[in-house]
């Protein structure tokens, strides 16, 4: 097994340095900067997808916060994004709210109202956690549809979208990707430093031994809801900008597929890794896409249409990658891009131990 040898660290300070050389600190502006002239270069296609990416990451970082971080399984997260957006949505519509403050507002709803099905994780953990959460797709599709007259019911709702990002202005998806984007990155910088604090750790604690967390004296349960209401903030957050990028809402958006292909976001990234959640969201994402486009592209060439098969092609894929990964690399992707950088950090000069 290759090993990088040699402690280059002098201090506490470079030791915890989120960005710890100069080739690090230039790539990260490099690529900023790559980020912030893309909707300037790229088309609306690439653009909506992108927005799409942003929106998926800030929800897989809410699920790796409850499920990679703390160990708390749960399967009920597409009700969490459901319940940002449609708490955006109404307090745009029913009480005239700008975006900029129903958008927060609906985020600590959501946050709030997570809360509710997260009790259960002071009693029970595991798979019963994980059933108790998914009981909270039922609940929360059955008070949507029952109540057409508030949430639209089954035929969804319109989303009033602020002039500043409807397609009347010309600018409007490039005004949507730097709020994307720019969530993006105040999250991941939150959630990389949350982990450095006391309550990051003592999430991390009770992931590994939530019985030895509590013998010496670590409140288990505060801290269990306290991810909780974290994880259901980020899916609060990326609910309301997907009530934005979509226009409208309905029940079938955040059913359980939804909350199953968040988890596979997290399994596929990498738990318990911020960079997981973005390496997981595009890998995730980019499949479908590209096998669409596989389709579309040989449609001509074939004698058959290839599309039909698009979705049960990426069901199937999706399945064997998660067997692959949970068999060879438990920790995703993010453990094989840590590989692959400390082989080559002080290559030719490794040892093999």
């Amino acid at each position: 097994m290759l090993r990088p040898c040699g402690n280059f660290k002098k201090s506490h300070e470079e030791d915890i340095a989120i960005f710890k050389t100069t080739f690090i600190k230039i790539a990260m502006v490099v690529f900023l900067a790559f980020l912030f002239l893309l909707p300037f270069i790229g088309s609306r296609y690439v653009i909506n997808f992108i927005n799409l990416i942003g929106i998926f990451i800030i929800g897989g970082m809410g699920l790796n916060i409850m499920t990679g971080f703390t160990g708390l399984i749960s399967l009920g997260h597409g009700v969490f994004i459901g319940l940002g957006a449609y708490a955006t949505a109404l307090l745009m519509a029913k009480l005239n709210l700008s975006f900029a403050i129903a958008w927060p507002l609906g985020a600590l709803i959501a946050a709030c109202l997570g809360l509710i099905p997260g009790l259960t994780c002071l009693r029970i953990k595991g798979l019963y956690l994980a059933i108790s959460t998914l009981a909270a797709h039922v609940i929360f599709e059955f008070l949507v549809v029952e109540t057409p007259g508030f949430t639209g019911g089954d035929l969804g709702l319109t989303v009033p979208i602020p002039s500043v990002f409807s397609d009347l202005n010309p600018y409007g998806q490039k005004v949507l990707y730097f709020v994307i984007f720019c969530t993006v990155i105040a999250s991941t910088i939150f959630a990389r430093n949350l982990f450095r604090t006391k309550v990051g750790r003592l999430f991390i604690a009770i992931r590994d031994n939530d019985l030895s967390a509590k013998v010496i004296g670590i409140y288990v349960g505060k801290y269990r809801l306290m991810s909780f209401w974290v994880g259901s903030f980020y899916a609060g957050m990326a609910g309301g900008l997907w009530a934005i990028y979509s226009g409208t809402i309905s029940p079938e958006h955040f059913s359980l597929p939804i909350s199953l292909q968040f988890l596979f976001i997290i399994l596929v990234g990498g738990m318990g890794s911020i960079l997981g959640s973005i390496y997981g969201t595009i890998f995730v994402l980019l499949i479908p896409e590209i096998l669409a486009n596989i389709a579309t592209a040989t449609r001509g060439i074939l004698s058959i249409d290839m599309s039909q098969y698009v979705s049960s092609v990426n069901n199937g894929i999706f399945g064997i990658l998660i067997i692959i990964f949970l068999i060879y690399e438990p920790q995703g992707l993010a453990k094989v891009w840590w590989k692959v950088k400390n082989y080559w950090k002080l290559w030719p000069f490794s040892y093999i131990d």
